[in-house]
C-alpha cells in the first residue's frame, strides 16, 4: 500500500510538472517573429520630399529682453486729509477720466470754506469802502483842503485794504479747493490696479488711494547693448512674443530712445509703443523682441521642413539615402524661407513636412 501511494504521489507530482511546463511554455519564435517584426518596422524606408538648403539674404534681427509698462501709471494719492467716506472701484475696474475713485469727509471743509467766503465779502466790502474814501480825500488834495500826511495816510490805508481783500480771497479759494478734493477723480481713463482705502480709514494729502494703469498703448522697455546702439532707428518695427501667449507674436514700434549710454550697465534704453486694444497683454510681463537691423546671407530651408518643440528647432537632412536628425539655431524669415545660423549647410536635402514617421537614421526613399 505504501509503495502504491508513495507512487501515485510522484506521479501526481509529475503530471502537476507536466501541467505547469505546457501552461507557462510560449508558443516557439513568438518572441523571434515580435522582435524581427519591430526591426523591420524601424528599418522600414520612409518615402519623404526634399528640398534643397540655399544661400540667400535673409533679414538680420537683434534680440533683446525687455518689459512691458503702461503708457500710463500712477498711485493717486488723496491730495487731501480726512475719513474715506465711500468708495466706488475695486481691483480690475475700468475707469474714464474724472470718474469718481473715491469720496473723503468733507464737513469740515465745507464750514471752513464757509467762513472764508464771508471773510472774502466783508473784505470786498470794506475795500470798496476804503475807494471812496480814497476818491474823496484825491479831490480834497487837489483843492489844498487837506495835507499831504492827511492824503498819504488815506491812500495807504486804501493799499492795505485792497492787499486784505485779495487775501481774503486767496483763502476762500483755498478753503474751496480742500472741499473739491474731498472727491478723488481718476487722473486719465485706465484700469484700477488695486486699492489701497477703505471705508473709514484716515488719509493725508500723500496717502495712495488706487494704482491706476492705462492699457493701451503699452510701451515695451528695452536694453540695447553699446555696441548694436547705431542701428536703432525712431520708428523700427519690433516685433516680440512673451511667455503666456507661447509663439504668438507681436507688434510695436520704435518710438522713444535715451540720449545717453548707461554707465553702469554699458547699455541703451529704449522704448516701443505697442498697441494693446484688447488689453491681452498686461503691464509687466518679460517680453523677447527682434528688431531687423539689416540682412546677411545664410542657409536658408522651407519654413515647413522646420519643426519646433519646446523652445528647440529640428530640421531632418537626408544624407546617402539617411534621415539625419539636426539642431538648428533659427534667423529671420523671409518669402517662406527661414534662414539658418547653425545646423545645416548650403546644398544639403532637408525633409519637408516631416512626420511622426521621419527620424534619425531611419532610411529615406
Amino acid at each position: 500500500m505504501r509503495a502504491v501511494k508513495f507512487g501515485g504521489l510522484v506521479l501526481a507530482v509529475s503530471l502537476g510538472l507536466g501541467l505547469g511546463a505546457v501552461a507557462c511554455k510560449k508558443p516557439e519564435g513568438s518572441q523571434a517573429e515580435l522582435t524581427s517584426a519591430q526591426q523591420q518596422q524601424a528599418s522600414a524606408p520612409v518615402k519623404v520630399q526634399t528640398a534643397a538648403v540655399v544661400v540667400q539674404p535673409m533679414p538680420e534681427y537683434l534680440t533683446l529682453t525687455g518689459t512691458l509698462r503702461s503708457s500710463q501709471e500712477s498711485d493717486v494719492a488723496a491730495d487731501a486729509s480726512g475719513k474715506v467716506t465711500a468708495t466706488f472701484v475695486e481691483r480690475g475696474q475700468a475707469v474714464k477720466r474724472g470718474d469718481t475713485l473715491a469720496i473723503l469727509d468733507a464737513r469740515g471743509a465745507a464750514i471752513t470754506a464757509t467762513a472764508m467766503n464771508a471773510q472774502t465779502q466783508l473784505a470786498r466790502a470794506q475795500l470798496e469802502q476804503a475807494q471812496k474814501e480814497c476818491e474823496r480825500v484825491n479831490a480834497l488834495f487837489k483843492t489844498g483842503a487837506i495835507s499831504q500826511a492827511e492824503f498819504d495816510r488815506t491812500n495807504s490805508q486804501c493799499t492795505t485794504t485792497q492787499w486784505s481783500a485779495a487775501a481774503a480771497a486767496a483763502q476762500q479759494q483755498s478753503a474751496q479747493k480742500i472741499v473739491g478734493d474731498s472727491v478723488i477723480r481718476a487722473p486719465f481713463a485706465g484700469i484700477v490696479g488695486e486699492r489701497f482705502v477703505n471705508v473709514g480709514q484716515y488719509v493725508q494729502p500723500q496717502t495712495k488711494v488706487v494704482s491706476l494703469y492705462a492699457p493701451d498703448p503699452l510701451r515695451l522697455e528695452l536694453t540695447v547693448p553699446e555696441a548694436n546702439v547705431g542701428a536703432i532707428k525712431p520708428d523700427m518695427v519690433v516685433r516680440y512674443t512673451v511667455s503666456s501667449f507661447g509663439d504668438q507674436t507681436f507688434e510695436g514700434a520704435v518710438k522713444f530712445i535715451s540720449p545717453n549710454i548707461r554707465p553702469a550697465t554699458r547699455d541703451l534704453v529704449v522704448e516701443a509703443l505697442c498697441p494693446n486694444a484688447d488689453g491681452k497683454l498686461k503691464p509687466g510681463m518679460f517680453a523677447v523682441a527682434n528688431l531687423s537691423v539689416g540682412e546677411e546671407k545664410l542657409a536658408s530651408v522651407p519654413k515647413n521642413s522646420v519643426v519646433t518643440a519646446e523652445s528647440v528647432s529640428r530640421v531632418f537632412v537626408v544624407v546617402e539615402k539617411r534621415i539625419q536628425e539636426r539642431i538648428v539655431q533659427l534667423a529671420g524669415e523671409k518669402d517662406g524661407l527661414v534662414g539658418i545660423i547653425a545646423g545645416v549647410k548650403s546644398g544639403e536635402n532637408v525633409v519637408l513636412q516631416p512626420g511622426p514617421d521621419v527620424r534619425d537614421g531611419a532610411q529615406a526613399l
